[in-house]
């Protein structure tokens, strides 16, 4: 099954919020995966209440490491700011969102990242061919 890779410096947040956005919303045959060039201990707890807010329960989630197998299996990946540091391979198969991280921003920053990130992902899902 064809999959999109989001990957984010620590995969803790965009990436996380993208993962299950997609999923709710993948063409037929698709799904998402996510991973960070340097993966944190844990999710960004606000990640869980953006979800819930709009419909989508997150079930547990650890960050891992984005690795050169989970590039080259993907069939797409999306990166947010940090391509330059993803491993060999992702440079043809990417496109690189220019959305901010959460890092001191307010709630309503946050739900404003989180519904850009929303309108991004629905596009991606429609130029998608079904698998």
């Amino acid at each position: 099954m064809p999959f999109v890779l989001f990957v984010c410096v620590e995969n803790t947040f965009r990436s996380v919020l993208s993962e299950a956005m997609f999923n709710r919303v993948a063409p037929r045959g698709w799904r998402a995966e996510s991973a960070g060039v340097q993966a944190a201990p844990a999710i960004n707890p606000i990640v869980v209440d953006l979800l819930r807010e709009i419909g989508i329960p997150l079930g547990p989630k650890t960050p891992r490491l984005v690795t050169p197998g989970l590039i080259e299996h993907a069939a797409r990946v999306v990166t947010f700011g940090c391509l330059d540091r993803c491993p060999i391979g992702a440079k043809e198969k990417a496109e690189d969102w220019p959305v901010p991280g959460a890092t001191g921003k307010s709630m309503q920053e946050l739900r404003a990242i989180r519904d850009n990130l929303r309108g991004r992902v629905e596009d991606l899902a429609k130029r998608l061919p079904a698998a």
